[in-house]
Protein backbone atom coordinates (compact mmCIF):
# COMPACT_ATOMS: atom_id res chain seq x y z
CA UNK A 1 0.00 0.00 0.00
CA UNK A 2 1.27 3.32 -0.69
CA UNK A 3 0.51 6.46 1.17
CA UNK A 4 -1.75 7.79 -1.47
CA UNK A 5 -4.09 4.89 -0.70
CA UNK A 6 -4.20 5.22 3.15
CA UNK A 7 -4.80 9.17 2.06
CA UNK A 8 -7.82 8.43 0.00
CA UNK A 9 -9.04 5.69 2.54
CA UNK A 10 -8.95 7.97 5.20
CA UNK A 11 -11.80 9.96 4.82
CA UNK A 12 -14.40 6.76 4.55
CA UNK A 13 -12.19 5.22 7.59
CA UNK A 14 -13.07 8.26 9.88
CA UNK A 15 -17.00 8.03 8.40
CA UNK A 16 -17.02 4.75 9.71
CA UNK A 17 -15.58 5.08 12.89
CA UNK A 18 -17.95 8.03 13.63
CA UNK A 19 -20.97 6.30 12.92
CA UNK A 20 -19.61 3.18 14.92
CA UNK A 21 -19.01 5.67 17.77
CA UNK A 22 -22.57 7.15 17.66
CA UNK A 23 -23.84 3.70 17.63
CA UNK A 24 -22.20 2.65 20.70
CA UNK A 25 -23.12 6.02 22.40
CA UNK A 26 -26.65 5.56 21.94
CA UNK A 27 -26.37 1.97 22.65
CA UNK A 28 -24.69 3.34 26.00
CA UNK A 29 -27.55 5.72 26.95
CA UNK A 30 -30.12 3.17 26.26
CA UNK A 31 -28.48 0.85 28.06
CA UNK A 32 -27.92 3.51 31.45
CA UNK A 33 -31.83 4.34 31.08
CA UNK A 34 -33.44 1.27 30.67
CA UNK A 35 -36.40 0.78 32.48
CA UNK A 36 -35.20 -2.76 34.15
CA UNK A 37 -31.97 -1.09 35.63
CA UNK A 38 -34.16 2.22 37.65
CA UNK A 39 -34.63 0.38 40.49
CA UNK A 40 -30.97 -1.14 40.72
CA UNK A 41 -29.46 2.43 40.03
CA UNK A 42 -31.96 4.46 42.06
CA UNK A 43 -30.75 1.72 45.58
CA UNK A 44 -26.51 2.40 44.43
CA UNK A 45 -27.64 6.00 44.35
CA UNK A 46 -28.99 6.43 47.98
CA UNK A 47 -27.10 3.68 49.30
CA UNK A 48 -24.50 6.11 50.71
CA UNK A 49 -27.67 7.55 52.77
CA UNK A 50 -28.20 4.33 54.48
CA UNK A 51 -24.35 4.01 55.52
CA UNK A 52 -24.31 7.13 57.42
CA UNK A 53 -27.23 6.31 59.50
CA UNK A 54 -25.83 2.74 59.92
CA UNK A 55 -22.75 4.58 61.40
CA UNK A 56 -23.92 6.89 63.21
CA UNK A 57 -25.89 4.46 65.06
CA UNK A 58 -23.22 2.18 66.08
CA UNK A 59 -20.54 4.73 66.95
CA UNK A 60 -17.79 3.41 68.82
CA UNK A 61 -16.87 6.38 70.51
CA UNK A 62 -13.51 7.71 68.66
CA UNK A 63 -13.56 10.82 67.48
CA UNK A 64 -12.65 11.97 63.80
CA UNK A 65 -10.79 15.16 62.79
CA UNK A 66 -12.30 16.96 59.63
CA UNK A 67 -10.44 15.00 57.00
CA UNK A 68 -11.98 11.94 58.75
CA UNK A 69 -8.88 10.24 60.37
CA UNK A 70 -9.73 8.58 63.62
CA UNK A 71 -8.35 10.70 66.30
CA UNK A 72 -6.36 8.64 69.27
Amino acid sequence: MDFSTLDALKPAIISYQTVLLLVMFVGLVWWAYGKRRKDKFDAIANSIFDDEDQTQGASSGTEQDRAGANKK
